[in-house]
């Protein structure tokens, strides 16, 4: 029988991909770091997280986390998703 793979949602544009494609991330506290298996999580899509420029307003919003921690984060996980 055939396994089938698991399609997610982009937070952002609500895009449907396969969850391999997609960046996996979660709230830790005041903070956003990588899902690391357990708890909930969100998902990201690359062109998102390259092309949106409201997308760090509109999750530090919703999840009402620290804005100096967000923007160190996602500066960091724009670098490793260029490479």
């Amino acid at each position: 029988m055939k396994k089938s793979n698991p399609i997610r949602m982009c937070i952002s544009c609500r895009k449907r991909e396969l969850q391999k494609k997609l960046i996996r991330l979660r709230q830790d506290g005041n903070k956003i770091d990588y899902h690391k298996g357990f708890g909930r999580s969100f998902y990201l899509c690359k062109e998102c997280l390259l092309e949106d420029k409201h997308l760090l307003k509109k999750i530090v919003g919703r999840l009402k986390l620290n804005k100096e921690k967000a923007e160190e984060f996602f500066k960091e996980l724009k670098s490793n998703v260029k490479d």
